[in-house]
């Protein structure tokens, strides 16, 4: 894995959603999360926690995207705010929120690739270590699902100066995205389960120890399954919603 202090590397997930009462109820008991709550300028936010890592973030949605749909978003670390937000402009994205200062020192923007899917930047100290973790709990993977592979490819060598490698020995044709040779995230075309109208989109993958038992558990607290346990070279995984309708893939590793 790569550091997460790496432009272009895996930095952060977090979830905004309608319902944040209920959402760190239902992400705590099904991933196994300790949520703490600090008062920001931009309202409270919940960070989910496994021993004594820090994994993900929640909050509330803002009265402006009220009826928008609960998410998850996955923050790249870059090495200038400024600069990469024009390079995704420049490269064929969409800049949707300029960047602006957050707590501890940093500066966000929220942008889409030429294909659609949203993802944020972020800048500011550098974070020893990986993010990336198959510790139960926490986010092992982020994989994009694109409707035009070809441009996204290009977009994300540009901005992050990501190197694709595709795989197209199996039945789908898989995309490897790495920096210095190291993997830093996956990219496949839309499932044809997935439906027309939606975008391409960063789907975040959080590691279990039980795909089929994290399934059951999330039922139970009211989410539901929308690709149930599912068997690859590495383990098996399962791709979930909470309650709010949030999308998030569980994965269990066996090798």
């Amino acid at each position: 894995m790569i550091d997460a202090g790496t432009h272009g590397a895996v930095n952060w997930v977090d979830l905004s959603t309608p319902n944040i009462g209920a959402a760190t109820v239902f992400y705590r008991d099904v991933l196994g999360w300790t949520i703490t709550s600090t008062t920001t300028p931009m309202g409270e936010y919940f960070i989910a926690g496994v021993g004594a890592r820090e994994v993900a973030g929640m909050m509330a949605q803002s009265p402006s995207m009220l009826g928008d749909p609960a998410l998850w978003t996955t923050f790249f670390f870059v090495d200038d705010i400024d600069e990469s937000a024009e390079a995704a402009s420049a490269a064929g994205g969409r800049v949707l929120e300029p960047p602006f200062d957050i707590p501890g020192n940093a500066r966000v923007a929220v942008v889409a690739d030429p294909t659609g899917a949203m993802h944020a930047l972020i800048a500011g100290p550098r974070p020893d270590g990986t993010y990336l973790s198959r510790l139960p709990g926490a986010v092992c993977w982020v994989e994009l699902l694109a409707r035009d592979p070809a441009a996204a490819e290009s977009y994300y060598a540009t901005v992050f100066g990501w190197k694709a490698i595709t795989d197209i020995t199996g039945s789908t044709a898989y995309t490897m995205f790495q920096l210095d040779g190291r993997d830093v995230a996956g990219m496949m075309m839309v499932p044809d389960a997935v439906p027309a109208e939606a975008p391409s989109h960063w789907a975040v993958y959080f590691t279990v120890v039980d795909s089929a038992a994290t399934e059951q558990k999330a039922i139970a607290l009211g989410g539901r399954v929308l690709r149930s346990t599912t068997t690859i070279d590495i383990g098996r995984f399962a791709v979930l919603a909470d309650p709010q309708g949030a999308k998030f893939n569980v994965m269990e590793f066996t090798a």
